[in-house]
């Protein structure tokens, strides 16, 4: 039987990885999702390497990231400026007034939202500055630690809830044109509330799926509401960590991804997963580590951010990640968690699921095929983490490429049948001739009935190929 990761890999695409062929090496090593989130270039690049990417491989799927209210630094010296712990800087607020040795924000209200005492974290906490002194033209700040300022960073006021409106003018020309070009998911940033998600849901096509990014402490707090309405959860590090205490990060990931499996709702972790690999053809041991732990923790995807989108080794980044996610795997005794996980027994669906991943250990089964117009059986059944990979069948061309970002599932699409024996049949011949499985193997199979019908899984049947 053909081995598949069951955690599968995001990618973000940039000037590392615009190239078609480069893009090809990373669909040849596994990558299942392409993140695209409007930095680095313009809607006719982007446009240009998403048919180059579909004409490939029209079974990637494609994830639209609003970037939101940004602040960002402004930089005036080409290499930066490089700063020693305790070092004085003045912060402007006027962008005319930066010459090489100070900076501005692309923020308007830095004045407003300044206090003396309080921090300023660059680049996701790379450089802590604290507020020293609050003046009409600028700010005085001292650096807390050793590090280079550059153009175009990222920066967070610490202890600080900066005013934000939900969607800016550029997400929404974003959304227009991930609409047009048929992406098949939208992360939201900042979300704070499961209001923002409905809210941005109205905008979006029917067909595509909506990602709440959590990165804000807010987020956190009304976490169980926001996993109710998203499609997806996505744990973004990065941010968190500047937000909130760096040493609450671990444990406020694990029990997001914890909530979010309980839901069924697929998880994804993100942000410095091979961090060092932006510059190094090698990951450090803690990296590798981290990865690892969050495979153990059954997340549904890890996605690669800097690393692929501005990083020198792209390519060998993805191949890491992949060796990472493929030895880990290799380890972990799924079965064992199955025995100890909630089944809502009232739900049908929930229990026919459950039954189907506990039968494919006691027969023992070779493979589970769910037959799906949603993706909702697929992933009812992906919940329960199988050993086994999850064969889904569907018509739906969409449906394929959103399951290609859920934990197990391997998806392919089937033409219209009218009998649940035909469609087996089909799904059978499929699997036999991909060796996927042999004569004689025990599959398990769940679907619907009526056949075609939304939400309906309903039944579950054993046979003998």
């Amino acid at each position: 039987m053909k081995k598949f990761n069951k955690t599968k890999i995001i990618v973000t695409l940039g000037p590392s990885t615009f190239d078609i062929e480069k893009i090809k090496k990373l669909i040849k090593i596994g990558v299942d999702v392409f993140r695209i989130n409007f930095s680095h270039g313009s809607y006719e690049d982007y446009k240009n390497i998403i048919d180059k990417i579909r004409k490939y491989d029209e079974t990637i799927a494609l994830m639209a990231d609003l970037k939101g209210t940004e602040i960002r630094t402004h930089v005036q010296k080409e290499n930066g400026i490089k700063l020693k712990q305790n070092d004085e800087i003045d912060l402007v607020y006027d962008n005319k007034k930066v010459g090489n040795n100070n900076f501005s924000l692309h923020y308007s209200k830095v004045l407003d939202i300044s206090k003396k005492g309080r921090h300023i974290l660059i680049d996701d906490g790379k450089i802590d500055f604290v507020i020293e002194e609050v003046k009409r033209d600028r700010l005085k700040l001292r650096s807390l630690t050793d590090g280079v300022l550059k153009n175009r960073k990222s920066a967070h006021f610490a202890e600080t809830d900066v005013p934000f409106p939900l969607l800016t003018s550029q997400d929404k020309k974003d959304i227009e044109f991930a609409k047009r070009n048929n992406f098949d998911f939208v992360a939201a940033s900042m979300i704070k509330s499961e209001k923002e998600i409905y809210a941005i849901r109205g905008l979006l096509n029917e067909e595509m799926q909506l990602l709440a990014k959590i990165e804000h402490p807010k987020a956190v707090y009304n976490i169980d509401s926001i996993i109710d309405a998203s499609d997806m959860i996505l744990v973004a590090r990065g941010d968190l960590g500047v937000k909130m205490p760096i040493t609450k990060v671990p444990v406020i990931q694990k029990n997001i991804t914890d909530k979010a499996k309980k839901a069924g709702k697929p998880v994804i972790i993100a942000t410095q997963l091979l961090e060092s690999m932006v510059e190094n053809p090698r990951p450090t041991r803690a990296e590798v580590n981290d990865i690892a732990s969050a495979i153990v923790n059954m997340v549904d995807a890890l996605m690669l951010t800097g690393e692929t989108a501005a990083g020198q080794y792209p390519i060998e980044s993805v191949e890491m990640l992949k060796e990472v996610i493929k030895n880990t795997e290799d380890s972990i005794n799924y079965e064992n968690y199955l025995q100890n996980i909630d089944v809502n027994k009232g739900n049908i669906s929930e229990s026919i699921s459950y039954a189907a991943v506990d039968a494919s250990y006691s027969l023992p089964a070779r493979a589970i095929l769910c037959f799906t117009s949603s993706g909702a059986t697929a992933r009812r059944v992906a919940k329960f983490r199988p050993q086994l990979p999850i064969y889904a069948f569907t018509q739906k061309k969409n449906v394929v490429r959103q399951l290609r970002g859920v934990f197990g599932v391997i998806p392919f699409t089937i033409g219209h049948f009218n009998t649940m024996e035909n469609m087996i049949d089909e799904g059978k011949r499929v699997l036999l001739k991909n060796k996927f499985i042999k004569p004689d193997n025990k599959i398990v199979i769940t679907s619907g009935t009526p056949i075609g019908r939304t939400g309906t899984t309903n039944t579950i049947k054993i046979i003998e190929v």
